[in-house]
């Protein structure tokens, strides 16, 4: 398993969850790309909405500043 995509698709599902993106259309997001064997791309979304679950808004646009 490549962890940059993993880790791309992280920070991409956390600018997601900043910019309002509902946890549940992740998680459709998420069957989507199994649908299709992306493995990598689910890993990175599922980090991003298992962290989002137990983070608050302010450390997830701390988190995204980072970068």
């Amino acid at each position: 398993m490549n962890k940059d995509i993993v880790e791309e698709f992280y920070y991409l599902a956390l600018l997601d969850i900043r910019s309002g993106v509902s946890l549940q259309e992740l998680e459709d997001v998420i069957q989507l790309y199994e649908d299709v064997e992306d493995y990598e791309a689910c890993a990175g979304i599922l980090k991003a909405v298992n962290e989002a679950r137990y983070d608050t808004i302010n450390n997830i646009i701390e988190k995204t500043n980072d970068k």
